[in-house]
C-alpha cells in the first residue's frame, strides 16, 4: 500500500513539471541506469517517462536481505535535466548483529549534463539527490538522512564499447562521510544483448578495504523495454555479501505510445 500511495504521488508531482511543445525528435535510445552503481550521464527527454524496476537478495553468514522493490522513476525537466524518484524496500530474514529488520529509503534527485562528449572528453553530468531512511524492527526505530552529489562520466572506446564512471560524496546522518568512486565496462554484443562488468567502493578516507564488483547481462525485447540480470560481492560494514537480482526498465513516450520495432526506429538486423 505505501508503495502504491508513493508511485500515484510521484506520477501527481512529474504531471506538474512543465512539458514544452517541440518539434518531433528522432527516436531516443533507451539508456537504463540499473542494475550497475555506476549511472550514465544520460537524461530522459521532456514528456517521457521512465520506470526501472527491480530485486535483489543479498546473503553473508549473518544475514539474509531481500530488496522488493527498486524503483525508480524517471522524467525529463528539460533537454539536459531529468527529474529522478526512487523507492526501495528491504527485508532482513535473519540477523545477529544488525537489530533492523526492515528498512524503507525514498529518494529524489535531479540529474543535469553540464557536457558532451567529445574525442576523449567523456560526456558529464551531475546528480545531487536526498535520501530519506526508515529502519524498523526487533531492536528500535529511527529516520535517518543521506545527501549525496554524484559526478557521472562516459566514454565510448567503440560503437559496441563504453566505459561509464563515477565519482561522489555521501554524507550520512549529522557525522558520517563516505565517497564513491565506481567504474562500469559495458560490451554490446548485438543491439539487444549486452555485458557488464563493475567495480565500485562506498567508503570513508580511512578504511583499506572496502571494494564490491558486479557484472550482468542485459537484454532489449523491444526498443522501448529492457531486461537484466547480475550478480556479484558487495562489501557491507565489517562483512561481504553475495548477491544477485533482476530486473526491467521500461519507457512511455507521451504523444508515442505505438510499439516501435527496431527497424521502424532504423535498426535492420
Amino acid at each position: 500500500m505505501a508503495f502504491l500511495k508513493f508511485l500515484l504521488a510521484s506520477v501527481f508531482v512529474v504531471q506538474l513539471c512543465p512539458v514544452f511543445s517541440q518539434e518531433k525528435e528522432p527516436f531516443e535510445n533507451l539508456s537504463i541506469d540499473r542494475p550497475d552503481v555506476s549511472n550514465l550521464p544520460v537524461t530522459v527527454r521532456p514528456g517521457h517517462y521512465q520506470i526501472e524496476i527491480g530485486a535483489e537478495w543479498d546473503k553473508n553468514n549473518d544475514a539474509d536481505e531481500l530488496y522488493l522493490p527498486v524503483f525508480m522513476l524517471r522524467t525529463g525537466l528539460g533537454k539536459k535535466t531529468e527529474l529522478r524518484l526512487g523507492l526501495t524496500y528491504s527485508r532482513l530474514d535473519s540477523v545477529f548483529k544488525d537489530p533492523f529488520d526492515h528498512v524503507s529509503a525514498a529518494s529524489i534527485a535531479i540529474k543535469h549534463r553540464i557536457a558532451e562528449e567529445k574525442g576523449w572528453r567523456p560526456s558529464i553530468a551531475l546528480q545531487p539527490e536526498v535520501n530519506v531512511l526508515f529502519t524498523n524492527g526487533t531492536g528500535a526505530s529511527r529516520q535517518d538522512f543521506t545527501y549525496d552529489f554524484i559526478f557521472l562520466f562516459n566514454n565510448t572506446f567503440h560503437k559496441q564499447v563504453f566505459l561509464n564512471y563515477n565519482a561522489g560524496f555521501y554524507w550520512i546522518g549529522q557525522t558520517e562521510k563516505r565517497i564513491l568512486l565506481s567504474a562500469s565496462l559495458s560490451f554490446l554484443h548485438t543491439h539487444r544483448l549486452g555485458y557488464f562488468v563493475e567495480g565500485y567502493t562506498l567508503r570513508t578516507i580511512n578504511e583499506n578495504e572496502n571494494y564490491s564488483f558486479d557484472a550482468g547481462i542485459t537484454y532489449l525485447i523491444t526498443p522501448r523495454f529492457q531486461v537484466d540480470v547480475y550478480g556479484g560481492k558487495r562489501w557491507a560494514a565489517t562483512s561481504n555479501y553475495l548477491f544477485w537480482g533482476a530486473g526491467l526498465g521500461i519507457r512511455i513516450d507521451k504523444g508515442d505510445m505505438k510499439p516501435k520495432t527496431f527497424k521502424e526506429i532504423g535498426i535492420h538486423h
